[in-house]
């Protein structure tokens, strides 16, 4: 529709230039000067329109130049706009990661025993990322059953290797178990796997009875963890004096869905 108006327009203008220009070469001859005073004042309304057209014309190109321009000022805001948003997701991704190397290198630091560290390439088939996929495999020293931890505690066990990969176990898999004990009333108990909040077995022990807000941690009993490691805090704790044992719900310290950087034990072997 503007094209062809801005075609229509152009015509009429360019007729008009060609009849106002043989005009004034009619009109300059000796012969037409009686008719030149009455053919000025006739065609007035002629020259007026014309000039009314030149103008509409200038307008309707102006406005036509403007819709291009904010077309194009429009495009290069929103490409402005979506490389505005890959920074922001680039430096939110770079800031997790330096968070994840930090906490590693403060378990390195603290932990004491041989570490080396590995990426998160892959994770579980299901949605419980119950195994992640790590890019150090026995060429670099990993072996089955060797404990793997992440900056904020235990991640699980290597369950298989190859020369540069390895599938790590994550204490997602119901068929985990690691025997802990409780940060204050130091309660011994076993911690079962699950996706979201882990089960503990609480062994009973007279007068003691544990707590929200503990930390369960790794014992060392069995001789398959280190002794130490925060596996996570308690949540509930569900104490009946006709049982043997508590049931308490303890939240993972790790989240799978979003740990990028582990740390294998080289030094421990699980009993």
């Amino acid at each position: 529709m503007e094209g062809r108006t801005q075609s229509r327009s152009t015509g009429l203008f360019l007729a008009l230039c060609a009849a106002m220009l043989v005009l004034a070469m009619v009109t300059q001859q000796s012969w037409a000067t009686g008719a030149r005073g009455a053919a000025k004042a006739a065609l007035a309304p002629f020259e007026q329109g014309m000039m009314q057209v030149a103008g509409g014309f200038d307008r309707l190109t102006s406005t036509l130049g403007d819709i291009s321009t904010l077309k194009s000022e429009n495009l290069r805001l929103q490409e402005d706009n979506q490389a505005l948003r890959r920074q922001v997701a680039e430096l939110s991704a770079a800031g997790q990661d330096n968070l994840a190397l930090r906490q590693a290198l403060d378990f390195q630091r603290t932990f004491g025993h041989q570490l080396v560290a590995a990426q998160v390439i892959g994770r579980g088939p299901d949605g419980f990322s119950r195994t992640l996929e790590i890019d150090r495999g026995s060429a670099d020293g990993i072996r089955v059953g060797m404990v793997v931890a992440g900056g904020a505690g235990l991640v699980g066990r290597v369950r298989e290797t190859g020369p540069h990969i390895a599938i790590v176990q994550t204490l997602a898999d119901p068929q985990s178990r690691v025997n802990v004990f409780l940060s204050k009333s130091g309660l011994q108990g076993t911690v079962v796997g699950g996706t979201d909040a882990l089960q503990v077995q609480i062994e009973h022990r007279l007068g003691t009875v544990g707590s929200d807000g503990e930390w369960a941690l790794t014992s060392g009993v069995g001789g398959g963890y280190p002794r130490g490691l925060v596996v996570g805090e308690v949540a509930s704790v569900s104490h009946r004096d006709s049982s043997t044992t508590d049931q308490a719900l303890v939240v993972w310290s790790i989240d799978p869905a979003s740990i990028s950087l582990v740390m294998v034990v080289l030094d421990f072997t699980p009993a």
